[in-house]
């Protein structure tokens, strides 16, 4: 396995560096990373480095020192320098020094990094380098530390091994916690069937490793934690609760959990809801951890997404959280369809926000709740203009059976039913539904915005909608989107207060580096050109 070090003063950049491939599959070992040159000069004089990946400017040691100064050092190594379009002349000194290669940070891919690992690979791994005569052998990923780790803790919280075998396979399995006192945080993305569309050309491999990468980074080292992947979804941190002297309080461990939410918030623009357990005693105990916070978890339907939720000793028996028989009653029904026919918005969202109070107060189960709301879908849909189309239905019903918490459900089905009245009494303004999605982007420009969503806001479906939209617009959707964005980009960054990646943020792009792709693409130079 062949050594590197990442070197950037970006944390972000470092972690999207580290999570971009499976470094160990391709014959590479991340054996540390730095922000600066001489900090990662006092790492590779331990490590002794095969590979050092650096960027070209940095504070207190440079990209170019630091291949000056390693190169005297270090026998072998190989150098891949990262920089901006405007730093060319620095990648030149840098090659000149005998670094290897250069890849610019806002146009790096994955094939990209891999096709260049492969190269230096095989410059290192030569037949007259004594120390690598020997061909490397093919990484079983499925026999590594880490998997069989991660396996043995899942087993012990299904109930399949006991507590017991994580104490014996401490030092084997290299397992970070103690065999004391611990609590576990679930972790759960919120609106992941929408997040997941957007991992389809790089599998969802990239989004788990980013997020355990992103979790290792910003826990601080004092935590004994291990963090295992319960789905792409789900992800457990398991943490022991005691230091030397001290336990952690309940407000030490919200004051964690919100700081791991913002952080997946900020560098993956991802949304998380935590759930957390008590704190029991040792790794006999992990499964009731699991179960605890499980439970807390469960509560995030009725307060909503994006809270950190304790496990309390009455949550093991929520009253009224199972069904009692609850469903809209005949009286509800008949009120809801006078309101549908008068076509009184105002008054149907008092309607629901009373009922939704009334449930409250009844303490209905989740089923039940869900089981309510897709009684006021089909009597909405009796009152549609047209027939409906099965592929807008169960998009809708999709949403209300799977991941929706209360508050979701309610303003989802609440747009749904005042849009289809909305929509009665603009039918004779002859408003096509590509004119109506203009203005949908034109004013939501910024925000998270999707043809799936555009099309839920207009009760149409999403594939009529992008057949329709090409037709009457002349371009496709995400081509419209992409220039409104872009114009309104170009005009923000003759502000010259705001920095580039504020700009990105303010046009609805969350990633810089996507950001600045796009940008080059469409005007024909980077957003920093473009400034200057």
């Amino acid at each position: 396995m062949l050594k590197t070090i990442i070197v950037d003063d970006e944390l972000l950049m470092r972690i999207g560096l580290r999570s971009m491939i499976q470094w160990e599959a391709h014959g590479f070992q991340i054996a540390g990373e730095a922000a600066h040159g001489r900090e990662a000069l006092e790492i590779a004089s331990s490590v002794q480095p095969d590979l050092i990946i650096t960027d070209v400017r940095m504070p207190i040691m440079d990209g170019i020192a630091l291949v000056r100064e390693a190169s005297l050092i270090l026998k072998g190594c190989k150098y891949v320098i990262l920089s901006n379009f405007d730093e060319f002349r620095y990648v030149k000194e840098a090659m000149q020094l005998g670094a290897s290669d250069y890849l610019i940070k806002c146009e790096m891919k994955t094939d990209t990094l891999i096709q260049l690992l492969h190269r230096i690979r095989g410059e290192i791994v030569h037949p007259s380098h004594h120390r690598y005569s020997m061909q490397l052998p093919d990484i079983d990923l499925k026999h590594s530390i880490g998997y069989l780790k991660e396996s043995l803790f899942k087993e012990v919280i299904s109930g399949l091994k006991a507590g017991e075998e994580l104490v014996a396979k401490t030092e084997q399995l290299r397992i970070r916690l103690r065999p004391q006192p611990l609590f576990l945080i679930k972790l759960k993305i919120e609106q992941f069937e929408e997040l997941k569309r957007k991992y389809v050309e790089q599998d969802e491999q990239l989004l788990r490793f980013s997020i355990v990468n992103v979790l290792e980074e910003v826990v601080p080292n004092r935590w004994m934690k291990e963090i295992i992947v319960e789905s792409s979804s789900e992800y457990l941190v398991i943490l022991n609760a005691a230091s030397s002297s001290t336990v952690a309080s309940r407000d030490e461990i919200g004051k964690l959990c919100s700081k791991m939410m913002q952080s997946l918030k900020d560098f993956m623009n991802l949304q998380l809801s935590a759930g957390v357990s008590t704190v029991v005693d040792g790794f006999r105990f992990i499964r009731l951890a699991f179960q605890e916070a499980t439970l807390a978890l469960h509560q995030r339907f009725y307060v909503g997404a994006g809270h950190v939720l304790f496990f309390e000793e009455e949550n093991r028996q929520l009253p009224g959280r199972v069904n009692q028989g609850f469903m809209l009653s005949r009286r509800q029904a008949r009120e809801c369809q006078s309101l549908m026919e008068s076509r009184n918005g105002s008054r149907l969202r008092q309607f629901l926000h009373e009922l939704r109070q009334s449930l409250l107060e009844e303490q209905a189960s989740a089923e039940e709740v869900r089981g309510i709301y897709i009684s006021l879908i089909e009597l909405a849909n009796s009152h549609a203009l047209r027939p409906r189309d099965p592929a807008d239905d169960r998009a809708l019903y999709d949403m209300l059976l799977k991941e929706g918490t209360w508050p979701d459900i309610h303003v989802l089905v609440e747009d749904y039913m005042v849009g289809m009245i909305d929509l009665r009494n603009r039918e004779n303004e002859q408003q096509t539904y590509g004119s109506m999605a203009i203005r949908i982007i034109d004013r939501c420009y910024s925000s998270d915005i999707s043809l799936q969503s555009v099309a839920r806001q207009i009760n149409v479906n999403p594939s009529y909608l992008s057949r329709i939209f090409k037709q009457e617009m002349g371009m496709n959707f995400v081509s419209y989107l992409i220039d409104i964005r872009i114009s309104q980009a170009k005009a923000l960054l003759e502000n010259k207060q705001l920095k580039v990646y504020e700009v990105a943020e303010k046009v609805g792009y969350h990633n810089y580096s996507y950001f600045s792709r796009i940008f080059k693409k469409v005007v024909g130079v980077s957003p920093e050109e473009y400034r200057g």
